[in-house]
């Protein structure tokens, strides 16, 4: 028996509900997680928006992990009103990506939204993805050695720590504390290419429940502590398309995970 670890259900295994990320946590609940991911829809999301997230965050007892994207280096900035949103809604975790051209210029974006951060206790997430400016855990490492914040830390996805090229012995040699949550799932062994566009595909439509792949989700997982968080970031087409119903699907993916991590419920 597998000791009990918070799982969250993330946003972008339902992306039809982008938009509307307060029935989002309806349907995580009402499938039986106890903790929830937030996606953050610049053109839609309003002071409303952000009450009606915390109250049904609230009323249905969830917490939520992580809200998720900025996007830096994009023309329109979403830092500041996403960490207030963040704040707002109760969100521990921000995922911040990075599409600029050097180490410095990623590191000073993330020491002014840890600065933002910093007062509702969240702290500032940089992912990295073979197809951004920080494509490795390395990469990650050389940015947030630049930053001098507290709240600063490195997104671990299983399938980006694969795709990268990143071995479970570099995750090991780090400091546990880089790591406030992870992304766990998996995939197949290797990518349908490794262009980019192959690579987002992988990424939006091709993941796979934890321990259905052969990433050696099992070996990943035990590589944390079980206070650290793990948002189940199982994107996937066919998931999509043989689960319409939205609760359907999240009870799926939360049963197929909890055999994975040999948790009764």
């Amino acid at each position: 028996m597998h000791s009990k670890r918070l799982i969250s259900l993330a946003a972008g295994v339902i992306p039809e509900l982008m938009r509307d990320p307060a029935r989002f946590v309806e349907v995580t609940a009402g499938a039986g997680w106890k903790a929830t991911g937030v996606w953050f829809d610049q053109e839609s999301w309003s002071s409303t928006t952000s009450r009606e997230v915390k109250k049904r965050i609230d009323d249905n007892g969830v917490s939520a992990v992580d809200m998720e994207v900025i996007r830096l280096g994009r023309s329109i900035d979403t830092g500041k009103a996403l960490v207030e949103a963040a704040y707002e809604v109760g969100a521990k975790n921000i995922l911040v990506v990075s599409s600029l051209h050097s180490y410095q210029e990623t590191a000073d974006q993330l020491s002014h939204l840890c600065s933002l951060a910093k007062a509702g206790d969240i702290t500032i997430c940089l992912e990295f993805m073979k197809f951004t400016s920080v494509k490795s855990l390395s990469d990650a490492l050389e940015v947030v050695k630049l930053v001098d914040a507290p709240n600063v830390g490195i997104l671990l996805d299983l399938l980006h720590v694969a795709r990268s090229g990143t071995t479970f012995k570099e995750i090991e040699a780090c400091d546990p504390n880089l790591f406030p949550y992870v992304q766990w799932c998996d995939g197949t062994a290797q990518p349908i290419g490794w262009s980019d566009s192959e690579l987002i595909t992988d990424a939006l439509d091709d993941r796979l429940i934890p321990s259905e792949g052969k990433l050696d989700a099992r070996k990943f997982e035990s590589l944390f502590d079980t206070d650290i968080p793990f948002s189940i970031e199982v994107r996937s087409k066919p998931l999509r398309e043989s689960f319409p119903d939205y609760e359907e699907r999240a009870r799926y993916v939360l049963d197929q995970t909890l055999a994975a991590l040999e948790i009764s419920d």
